[in-house]
């Protein structure tokens, strides 16, 4: 049952301090992130006993890695469960990436995030991929799906309710979408209509549960 209240869902979104907030190399810039260490005080701030999954365990019992060497994660706080995927050169770095990038779904440095990873902008295959795609699309989809596509009015609502739902990675927003259409994505653009209006209801329904 979920104890996420207005009050708590504030106090995780809430901005840190400089001196929590530190500088990571990206593009041949220095975005500025909060640390697992940082990221893991606020958690206990709000829910003392938050808690994350695997996905996957291996045949040791210790979390499985895809085949990207990503590691996905369902990280539960208050009661509401939401998905993060981490990377990195060990299992700490990849663990705490994937905690990190979890918490952002429940709003935690959200607004240290990039503008164009907020509006979704990496949520489509790059213009340098898409001569690509129609062979994908053909080969995922169900047949007469492109007949009733998703629209550009439902894409632009299904980036704005990713974004309130705190969704911003590309890969998480696909295995979203994935899991509420019941078959596999290579973009949001593979949807139909029908399966849009599915994935931005349950959207909806994520942001009012975790209100």
């Amino acid at each position: 049952m979920s104890d996420m209240t207005a009050d708590k869902a504030a106090a995780l979104r809430k901005p840190f301090d400089k001196a929590s907030i530190g500088k990571l190399p990206k593009g041949g810039t220095m975005l500025d992130y909060v640390g697992h260490a940082a990221t893991t005080d606020r958690l206990l701030g709000v829910d003392p006993n938050w808690s994350w999954e695997p996905f996957a365990v291996d045949e040791r019992g210790l979390p499985a890695l895809d085949s990207r060497g990503n590691l996905w994660i369902r990280l539960t706080v208050c009661g509401v469960t939401r998905i993060g995927v981490g990377d990195g050169k060990s299992a700490k770095e990849v663990i705490g990436d994937a905690i990190r990038n979890a918490a952002m779904r429940f709003g935690v440095a959200l607004d240290l995030w990039s503008k164009e990873e907020l509006e979704g902008s990496h949520e489509d295959v790059p213009a340098v991929e898409k001569p690509a795609a129609p062979v994908v699309t053909r080969t995922m989809s169900r047949p007469g799906a492109a007949a009733a596509g998703i629209t550009q009015d439902q894409l632009k609502k299904l980036h704005a309710s990713f974004n309130d739902a705190g969704i911003t990675a590309r890969e998480t927003r696909l295995e979203y979408a994935s899991k509420v259409a019941g078959r596999a994505l290579a973009s949001s653009s593979d949807l139909t209509k029908a399966e849009a209006s599915k994935v931005i209801e349950a959207l909806a329904a994520d942001v009012r549960e975790s209100a």
